[in-house]
């Protein structure tokens, strides 16, 4: 593919004032910026989890002894340092002492179990891990077997206040574990001293391997640079006018690139406080936000519907927020639709990947199209390409592969130059996603592209099956798969959670959604379940489902 300039429509509805010519990129990795922040405010939160409030200045100088730590361990710039950790701020102090070092962070998942976690730990070849004292039961057994040289345990409970302001999870506040051959995260932070100066790293040099879900295949580490994390950072502080004063409200797992950037990322980069749960509790959330008056909050589509499917969400006052940006799955129009007549404010979907630093398209907060990705930012080019030959740049409407570049987008797969070849084309990410580009730049995302459904030689897009679906009142999950189908090819199947107290039958909902769609779209067969299997992220495993409907 060529490298021709693309007509970028979408300018014409960026927020009010985004000029793409007056913007200074920045030309710091985020460690400076950080310590910036804690000079400028030291004595001002950073971090408030369950009431334990962390400030700028002690974020700033328990990670300053942190990379101390790491540096008289006799770690080098681009060693690898591992978190196994939920939310909680030893993972906001060690995750930053590690980028001050010079190390190149990698996000596990804290839902790991060993097989998943040997993967990782001996593909990136990670050297230290932090890790609770709960999860060392998961890595003590492969331990020996990893690349892994010296393991920091820490027990959640040390970072809760006496009396915290809302319930922590159960097991946050069990009693420590005894943990043999393990360093102690309080003992390295009152031991160690501080690094004085952050290890120079240039914005070219990856700064984190951010390993895909997995949802498709083995999981990949994506290499994003210390420039790929400060652009992203400075687009959307543009695009959704986050300042030093925004108290920002987050329970989205840090371990995932939604949470890590959009997130902790934009506390360190911005400077604004940041309200952390270290999981998710609906009651707990809702709290949260009415308590410490959050004006901007970042979940994912999941959160959101259980947030308009509770009858207590009316109970709590959410009229502090002003933005709450919504990524991870799509979200059905419906459901922001009830997003906006419950709480008062609109919801901003965006759409990113792990590769691109998350974001690369938001809807604009003054003008959102529910039911569409947005816009493009600035800086950042996007085709709508053929399937066929993935060249041809498709008209405005018509459905094809997302193809994007720009400067959030990842150096490449870890070790992986094949992979790197297939995703990475003459400048473009191909990202597997099917979507389409309306007349005013707003995108949609169609279906990836594993996951169409060929019925009776029709296209069938799950995501537009399921935002119909969610129109109907006793609908309140739904993931739709294919199965095969001697003479359709495929099926079209719905697995579907009904609200409580909903009653209704496979066959009332079969003919509602022959009545709401085409034919060939309206599922077949229906199958009730008390829950949807998703990634920890909150997308819907459909390889999970379409294993459920071969066993069944």
């Amino acid at each position: 593919m060529n490298s021709e300039p693309v007509e970028r429509i979408w300018k014409a509805h960026w927020p009010p004032g985004l000029d793409e010519a007056r913007i200074r990129l920045p030309q710091e990795p985020l460690a400076v910026i950080l310590k910036r922040n804690a000079r400028r405010a030291p004595a001002k939160p950073a971090l408030i989890f369950y009431g334990r409030e962390l400030s700028f200045g002690e974020l700033d100088e328990a990670s300053d002894r942190f990379a101390g730590w790491l540096k008289g361990r006799g770690l080098r710039p681009g060693d690898r340092v591992a978190f196994f950790l939920e939310n909680c701020p030893q993972f906001a102090i060690a995750c930053y002492g590690a980028l001050k070092a010079g190390a190149i962070n990698v996000c596990l998942n804290p839902m790991h179990k060993a097989v998943e976690l040997q993967h990782v730990l001996d593909d990136s070849g990670a050297r230290v891990l932090v890790t609770s004292d709960q999860g060392y039961g998961v890595v003590e057994p492969i331990r020996a077997r990893s690349p892994l040289e010296v393991v920091v345990v820490t027990a959640y409970r040390d970072f809760l206040p006496e009396r915290p302001t809302l319930q922590p999870p159960p097991s946050f506040l069990e009693p420590p574990r005894a943990c043999s051959d393990t360093e102690d995260f309080r003992t390295v932070l009152g031991s160690s001293p501080p690094l004085a100066t952050p290890e120079r790293r240039a914005l070219a040099d990856t700064a984190l391997l951010q390993y895909t879900s997995g949802t498709t295949g083995v999981p990949k580490g994506a290499e994003l640079t210390h420039g790929n994390l400060v652009v992203n950072c400075e687009l959307m502080r543009l695009w959704l006018g986050q300042t030093p004063d925004d108290r920002v409200f987050g329970v989205v797992p840090w371990f995932h690139i939604t949470g890590m950037e959009v997130q902790l990322n934009m506390m360190a980069y911005v400077g604004s406080t940041f309200v952390a749960l270290g999981r998710f509790d609906l009651d707990g959330a809702l709290r949260a936000i009415q308590d410490y008056r959050c004006t901007l909050t970042t979940l994912i589509a999941t959160i959101n519907v259980a947030i308009v499917n509770s009858p207590t969400t009316r109970g709590y006052d959410l009229s502090s927020l002003r933005l709450c940006l919504s990524g991870g799955a799509p979200v059905p129009a419906e459901i922001a639709r009830r997003w906006e007549a419950i709480t008062g404010h609109t919801l901003v979907e965006g759409y990113g990947l792990t590769e691109t630093t998350a974001p690369t398209h938001c809807n604009p907060p003054h003008r959102p199209r529910y039911g569409t990705v947005g816009l493009p930012f600035p800086f950042t080019d996007v085709k709508v390409v053929s399937l066929e030959d993935g060249v041809t740049e498709l008209p405005v409407g018509a459905s094809g592969e997302i193809v994007v570049r720009g400067p959030m987008v990842m150096k490449g797969y870890w070790r992986r130059p094949d992979a790197t070849a297939e995703a990475l084309r003459g400048g473009w990410f191909y990202t597997g996603d099917i979507g389409h580009v309306d007349a005013e730049g707003y995108f949609t995302i169609d279906e990836r592209k594993k996951d169409m459904i060929k019925a009776s030689g029709y296209s069938v897009f799950p995501a537009e099956v399921e935002a119909l679906m969610y129109r109907h009142p006793a609908v309140a999950e739904v993931g739709v798969v294919g199965v095969p189908d001697p003479y359709r090819g495929e099926d079209v199947l719905a697995f579907v959670v009904r609200k409580p107290g909903a009653e209704i039958g496979e066959q009332e909902l079969v003919e509602w959604c022959r009545k709401e769609m085409a034919v060939y779209k309206a599922p077949r067969t229906i199958r009730f379940v008390s829950a949807l299997p998703k990634t920890a992220s909150g997308k819907i495993l459909k390889r999970s489902l379409r294993d459920q409907a071969r066993s069944a």
